[in-house]
């Protein structure tokens, strides 16, 4: 520890980025020894552990004064600059005495010494190659303008008067291409804005009500987008004056469409747009929108069954059912479901199952309580949650016996996976719908899957469908 709190460091330090990206450390200084020249390097790492950048031979210039040592005893890195001796030093004062009056031992022919007189224009003592200053046109010191002067009161650079304006902004931030979608490649386009001093830009991107900034290559400001949602680009301009705020740059990702379902390869789908035999009023009878070869028939006694608009009407009374069914030979099945219940009674109601009876694989309504059934040796019930009377909803099940699972979609979107202690059953004799309720079924689908095949749609697919409005 020297003089002003300056630190001199010789061996690796670390530092963790928190959950924006953002990480610090103690300032490191360069040490300033007898003929030093420290350097320093900096790497940094993803959460990978791999590294994603690294500057080398790094000089940190400190404002503060340093006292001169004889550090390249202690350091074999500083032991090791000390024999660069062609490197300039840069060495802030605030008087240029003080400098005069080191040791000729501690002074380099080289150096460049940055005399800070507090009002006093900032003067350089040493050496310095015109080419030096090229380009530059200002000079700034604590963000005001400056003098710069050579050690002999020449001038460098002169001192640019100005008056000094509050930012405003000249174009306003985008995020390019307009319309990218998932999977595509987006530059950042930060804007522009004017003001004296020039200002600065202050910027972050998000996602939803989270930074993302961390995601944004810092070089070509550019990333991939890898997830649907609301993007926001905020920009803000400062100096001295004031600071404004650009209008944010928005860009909306759409989720992934569904993938069209092929229905006509289920083994059963009924809609609201499905044939019926009768009168819409009361209907004798739905034609099968799948390839099973079966449709179903109204049986029972009691209200009749109608066809509406927006799907099957179920008064509690007839119900939909075929029985007779040779479906020997399968190694999956699924169903899903939408339906609106308007009210249930203290039983439990088959709302649509393949061998119902028994509850060996159907959706049923126990109390207001959904449940998702199938039978592996015991008869299983899965909650799928409870329903309101009126509302809208979207459940199934499905049994792959190949995978040796169980899996069912509750109301509340949750997939609750299972391993059966058996071998569920599969084959079917009787398909029944609205058994017992007073609701109407909006959408029913039964896919199966043959010993050593697939489905033809899967369960996740058609669930996404049928949750579309």
């Amino acid at each position: 520890i020297f003089d002003g709190g300056v630190r001199v460091v010789t061996q690796k330090v670390e530092a963790t980025t928190d959950a924006q990206g953002r990480w610090s450390l103690e300032l490191i200084v360069n040490g300033e020894g007898e003929r030093a020249g420290t350097t320093w390097s900096l790497e940094g790492y993803n959460q990978y552990v791999a590294k994603v950048f690294e500057a080398k031979s790094l000089f940190l210039a400190s404002a503060l004064e340093t006292t001169l040592g004889d550090l390249e005893r202690t350091s074999a890195q500083n032991l090791k600059a000390a024999r660069e001796t062609g490197a300039a030093r840069l060495i802030v004062v605030s008087d240029y005495d003080r400098y005069l009056a080191l040791p000729e031992g501690q002074r380099r022919m080289n150096d460049l010494v940055v005399l800070d007189g507090g009002e006093a224009p900032l003067t350089i003592h040493g050496s310095v190659e015109g080419s030096l200053f090229e380009g530059v046109q200002r000079i700034y010191h604590g963000g005001r303008p400056a003098m710069l002067m050579d050690g002999n009161g020449a001038v460098l650079i002169e001192e640019q008067q100005f008056s000094a304006e509050a930012p405003t902004i000249t174009r306003q931030p985008a995020i390019l291409p307009e319309g990218a979608g998932l999977g595509d490649n987006i530059t950042l386009d930060l804007g522009s804005a004017e003001g004296m001093p020039p200002p600065a830009a202050d910027w972050d991107l998000t996602l939803g009500d989270s930074s993302i900034r961390d995601q944004i290559d810092p070089e070509l400001l550019s990333m991939e987008l890898s997830e649907p949602g609301e993007y926001a680009l905020a920009v803000s301009w400062s100096n001295m004056v004031g600071t404004v705020a650009a209008s944010p740059a928005l860009l909306t990702v759409a989720a992934p469409a569904a993938p069209a379902v092929d229905y006509g390869q289920a083994a059963g789908y009924f809609h609201p747009g499905s044939a019926y035999g009768g009168t819409a009023a009361a209907v004798t009878g739905v034609v099968n929108g799948g390839n099973g070869g079966w449709n179903l028939a109204a049986i029972g006694s009691g209200n009749a069954i109608a066809m509406m608009p927006e799907g099957i009407r179920f008064a509690e009374g007839q119900f939909l059912q075929v029985t007779g069914l040779t479906t020997s030979g399968l190694e999956g099945a699924f169903i899903v479901l939408r339906m609106v219940i308007e009210s249930y009674g203290s039983g439990v109601l088959q709302l649509f199952g393949a061998n119902p009876n028994g509850g060996n694989f159907a959706i049923s309504n126990n109390n207001g309580t959904l449940q998702a059934r199938y039978f592996d040796g015991t008869n299983r019930s899965i909650s799928l949650g409870n329903v309101s009377n009126g509302q809208d909803f979207v459940v199934g099940i499905e049994v792959d016996n190949a995978a040796n699972r169980v899996r069912s979609y509750a109301l509340s979107g949750a997939m609750i996976s299972m391993t059966p202690a058996g071998t569920p059953v599969v084959d079917y004799t009787t398909v029944r719908a609205g058994q017992a309720i007073r609701g109407t079924l909006k959408r029913a689908a039964l896919f199966t899957k043959p010993a050593g095949g697939t489905f033809a749609a899967s369960f996740e697919d058609v669930i996404a469908d049928f949750l579309v409005p």
